[in-house]
């Protein structure tokens, strides 16, 4: 009966008769059994996954290290601006639309050498789809769901001239207060006034950055929007361009979630710009306001959730 005996990576066809191993084909001692090299596929492929392991490691540490800086530079670069840099803006451009369009390029383009900073460190890659469409209008909202901390760093760095809406709280910063003036962006707190406010800039002409759901989104949940998007746009008569963000690593900078926490795998932001769309191709026309404005959150929530998934 043929048997295989593996010895050290070795393998010998052998056949027993009267206690001495012959070779079968050729009815030889084992002595002179011809030994073949064979590589054990077991030792191979354990060897292979502890380099993988390991280098997974280093790379982990290493986008540790690169989001400890990245985050330090913006925080950094944040405080010099806000204290050097928007003062000066603030007294010596008098003239009030000039140097809103400075602090706003200003700030897009700190923005923008961040993202460079966070990708050349290797922390996130990213993809920014349908820039053809990212064309300034007037009266123009611009929504997009919020899965991750930095995802108005990247809307900005789009659309530099458009209006945002931020915490009351970075108004009230001392060193954030002069970023907020000459950038001229819209203080939350008040709702009748935050309303009146935004519909007041989309019918002058602005395009306004919205996140529908009004904080990030929370993993495994359904999106959960709320009307002011849909409300500033009915009572505007405003143009909607969509825009969706997504990221492979779904803990990555969501909510409740510290940057320090870094996920096995190098994040991909994939973003996609959508074509504008009027108010006429998004929902009936001539439904009362309120039922026009439930109308269009529905529309907006069914979309994002049909490209999201």
């Amino acid at each position: 009966m043929g048997i295989e005996i593996f010895a050290v990576g070795r393998v010998f066809e052998t056949h027993k008769v009267r206690g001495t191993l012959y070779d079968i084909k050729n009815r030889k001692p084992k002595d002179k059994v011809k030994m073949v090299e064979q590589v054990d596929p077991a030792s191979k492929q354990g060897v292979r996954p502890q380099w993988l392991k390991r280098l997974k490691q280093l790379n982990r540490i290493w986008r540790l290290f690169g989001s400890a800086l990245g985050f330090f530079l913006f925080g950094l670069g944040g405080l010099v601006i806000g204290i050097a840099i928007f003062p000066l803006i603030f007294i010596f451009i008098r003239n009030r639309d000039t140097r809103q369009t400075v602090a706003r390029k200003l700030v897009s383009n700190a923005f923008k050498l961040f993202l460079v900073i966070v990708k050349g460190l290797g922390v996130l890659s990213y993809e920014i789809e349908g820039m053809e469409n990212a064309v300034v209008r007037r009266n123009q909202i611009i929504i997009a769901n919020h899965p991750t901390l930095i995802d108005v760093i990247f809307l900005v760095s789009i659309f530099p001239m458009a209006d945002c809406v931020i915490k009351e709280a970075i108004t009230k910063n001392p060193f954030m207060r002069s970023v907020v003036l000459s950038t001229n962006y819209i203080p939350s707190g008040n709702t009748g006034k935050l309303l009146n406010t935004c519909v007041s800039r989309l019918k002058s002409g602005a395009d306004l950055l919205l996140f529908p759901e009004g904080t990030r989104s929370v993993p495994g949940k359904p999106l959960d929007f709320k009307l002011g998007a849909a409300s500033f746009a009915i009572k505007s008569s405003a143009e909607v361009l969509f825009i969706t963000i997504q990221c492979n690593q779904h803990r990555f900078l969501v909510k409740g979630e510290p940057w320090y926490r870094i996920p096995p795998e190098k994040p991909f932001i994939s973003i996609q710009v959508y074509p504008s769309q009027s108010l006429d191709s998004l929902i009936p026309a001539g439904l009362h306001p309120r039922e026009a404005t439930r109308d269009l959150n529905k529309t907006f929530l069914k979309f994002f959730e049909s490209k999201l998934g």
